[in-house]
C-alpha cells in the first residue's frame, strides 16, 4: 500500500467521550479487557485496558505531548477559525446540553464548547491525549465539569443510546478507523434524532498530486478505486491505514448511517497552508477568510479542498 503524506489528517484521530449520565449503566456482556474507573462524582473515565496498543494509539500517545505545538502558527488558527464559524450554527440551543468530542486529541473542541456553557465529554482511543486534554481542561479551570473516555468509535458500547444533542468528529478521526460506516452508525446510536453531528474527512481528490509524484500510475489508480493509503511515519509499529473520501462519498456515507446533511463545505479550497505569509496581517486574514467562504460551498471548488466538513441532522432510524 502507498505511503501519503497527509500530516494534517488524523489531527485529532482517537478520541471518543460520553457525558456522565451518558455512561450506560444497563446490563451489557463483560469483556476481560473492560476497565471503568469512576475518578469523582464528575468525572469517568473509561479505559480499554487492552494489552497491545494499535498503531493510532502507539502514534498519537507518542506525539500527544507535542501534538498541540505542530499546530500552532498562523495557518492554524486560521484555519480552525473557519471551523468553528462552520460549527457554531449546529450548537445546541440549550445551556449546559451534553456534547461528545470524538477524538478529542488534546481537548481544542472541548474546550471552546466548555466555555461556550455545553457538559463536554472527551472521547479518544489514545490514553495520553485524553491526558493532555484533562491538563489542558484543568488549566482553564473546566476540567470538573468534563467527562473522559478512551475508546475506539467503532465500539462506544459503554455510551448510552441518544446520550448526546451534538457531536464532533474534527480531525479527521473517522478516517483512521477500520470501518467508518460502522463508526459512523455507532455515533448515530449515541445521538438523540434530529441532533447532529460534524465531521471532518480526509479529501481523497488532494492527494492526486503527491501520487503524481511518485510517478506510478498504477498506484494512483488503486488508490482512486478505494481511497486507501496510510499514515507516512518513520516508525513501521506507528503506520496505521487510513480511508479518504470524496465529498460525495461522503454524502452517500452519512447517509447510509442513518444521517441527513446539512452543510457539506471544503476545507480549505484556498491552499493557504502554502502561503502562511500571506495570513500575517489580521485583514489579510478576513479577506482570504471571506473568499475562502465564498468557494466552499461550490461543489467543483470542493475537490480542492484538503478537507471535508458535513454536518449531518440524526433522522428517525425506527
Amino acid at each position: 500500500m502507498s505511503v501519503f503524506a497527509v500530516s494534517d489528517t488524523c489531527q485529532s484521530v482517537h478520541r471518543v467521550t460520553g457525558w456522565n449520565q451518558g455512561l450506560s449503566s444497563s446490563p451489557r456482556k463483560s469483556r476481560p479487557d473492560d476497565a471503568l474507573q469512576t475518578v469523582s462524582s464528575a468525572r469517568t473515565i473509561v479505559a480499554m485496558g487492552k494489552p497491545k496498543r494499535s498503531a493510532v494509539q502507539r502514534y498519537h500517545d507518542r506525539v500527544a505531548p507535542r501534538y498541540d505545538h505542530s499546530y500552532d502558527d498562523v495557518f492554524w488558527q486560521w484555519h480552525d477559525a473557519l471551523t468553528w464559524d462552520y460549527l457554531k450554527p449546529h450548537l445546541p440551543a440549550q445551556h449546559g446540553a451534553a456534547v461528545v468530542d470524538l477524538g478529542c486529541g488534546t481537548g481544542k473542541w472541548a474546550a471552546k464548547m466548555l466555555k461556550s456553557g455545553y457538559a463536554v465529554t472527551c472521547m479518544d482511543i489514545s490514553q495520553r491525549m485524553l491526558d493532555q486534554a484533562r491538563s489542558k481542561l484543568d488549566r482553564q479551570g473546566d476540567d470538573v465539569r468534563a467527562d473522559y473516555v478512551q475508546a475506539d468509535l467503532m465500539d462506544m458500547s459503554m455510551i448510552d443510546d441518544g446520550a448526546f444533542e451534538l457531536a464532533t468528529a474534527l480531525g479527521d478521526p473517522l478516517a483512521c478507523t477500520t470501518s467508518p460506516l460502522r463508526a459512523l452508525k455507532e455515533i448515530r446510536r449515541i445521538l438523540q434524532t434530529d441532533s447532529v453531528l460534524v465531521a471532518t474527512f480526509d479529501n481523497r481528490l488532494a492527494a492526486i498530486d503527491y501520487f503524481l509524484e511518485q510517478g506510478d500510475a498504477a498506484q494512483l489508480d488503486r488508490f482512486l478505486r478505494d481511497g486507501r493509503t496510510n499514515w507516512l511515519t518513520k516508525l513501521t509499529e506507528e503506520q496505521f491505514p487510513l480511508i479518504t473520501h470524496t465529498p460525495q462519498n461522503v454524502r452517500q456515507l452519512v447517509e447510509q448511517a442513518g444521517f441527513e446533511v446539512i452543510d457539506l463545505v471544503g476545507k480549505t479550497v484556498l491552499p493557504m497552508r502554502k502561503h502562511r505569509h500571506l495570513l500575517s496581517e489580521a485583514k489579510a486574514r478576513r479577506d482570504w477568510s471571506r473568499l475562502e467562504k465564498k468557494l466552499c460551498r461550490t461543489a467543483d471548488a470542493m475537490g480542492r479542498a484538503s478537507h471535508i466538513q458535513v454536518a449531518a441532522r440524526a433522522v428517525d432510524i425506527a
